[in-house]
């Protein structure tokens, strides 16, 4: 099975649901490598998002490219966020912090893209899945503000989890 991926900045016409890989690129684990492997394995007829353009060579032959491009990568980060949150899924994963980072905080984009989702969640049923390591500071603090505005949500404590319910939600987008 191929999963087709999207890395900044190339914008790609699709119709097939999109999972937007979120979560730690800087001080984190290479998590993005290990779901894209999953994904790989398991599910075919989508894409795939991934923020982290640092991919293991294996999977370059499934990036898709354009000529057509965002001019920044926030700018492809936010048209692919908007899309996977209609399209398919958000699949935000929050491993615990690999290496120290002391030039910023860890997750600190991250975090605000989490807030960004909750606050949409609380008008709106954006398609999110969340899942993290427990160690993931501040963990325990991003469910509880999330089951404030949609009490019924599921977090997963595995890549795998997360990536099996990010499966579920994209095809039901269809």
């Amino acid at each position: 099975m191929v999963c087709n991926i999207l890395v900044p900045k190339s914008l790609i016409e699709m119709n097939d649901p999109l999972i937007f890989l979120a979560g730690p690129i800087n001080g984190a684990p290479n998590w993005h490598d290990e779901a894209i492997e999953y994904f790989q394995r398991n599910v075919s007829g989508i894409y795939l998002a991934s923020p982290n353009s640092r991919l293991e060579k294996r999977f370059w032959d499934s990036v898709l490219t354009s000529e057509n491009k965002t001019e920044s990568r926030l700018e492809w980060e936010r048209f692919y966020l908007d899309y996977a949150s209609r399209n398919g899924c958000i699949m935000f994963w929050l491993p615990n912090q690999l290496m120290p980072n002391c030039n910023r905080a860890y997750g600190r984009d991250t975090r605000g893209e989490l807030g960004e989702w909750r606050g949409v969640s609380r008008f709106s049923k954006p398609r999110l899945v969340i899942g993290g390591e427990e160690n993931f500071d501040g963990y325990d603090v991003i469910k509880r503000n999330f089951l404030v505005v949609n009490p019924g949500m599921k977090f997963y404590s595995t890549l795998e989890d997360t990536c099996n319910a990010a499966i579920v939600e994209a095809l039901s987008s269809r």
